[in-house]
């Protein structure tokens, strides 16, 4: 589980991170980020329709976070993050779900410095 203090909760801000956020696409994910003024980064999860069913989506979302989670230090300096799984995050292991995310922050760390 995500701590509280990690969540990206207001719908207006997870708006904002899509809309004026940087995209970052790997693989099974895509990762839109917007630098924020104070720690800790705040993360959120997005999976659409097209992902699967509501089942489905929320499986990959548990996957999702479960990785965040064991990530969440690595964004520096602090932002804001929404996670956006793709159609095809419903048929990818998890372990690639994982090599496809830690790609994307190496590359999300590399615009930020």
């Amino acid at each position: 589980m995500l701590p509280a203090k990690y969540r990206l909760r207001r719908r207006g801000d997870v708006a904002n991170v899509l809309t004026n956020g940087r995209k970052t696409p790997a693989g099974a994910v895509v990762i839109h980020s917007l630098p924020k003024s104070e720690q800790p980064s705040e993360f959120a999860f997005v999976g659409s329709k097209k992902v699967g069913n509501s089942v489905v989506r929320h499986r990959v979302t548990r996957v999702l976070r479960h990785i965040v989670a064991d990530q969440v230090t690595s964004f520096s300096p602090a932002q804001q993050i929404v996670v956006r799984a793709l159609s095809k995050s419903a048929a990818t292991p998890t372990q690639v779900i994982k090599d496809d995310f830690v790609a994307a922050v190496a590359k999300v760390n590399s615009y930020a410095n």
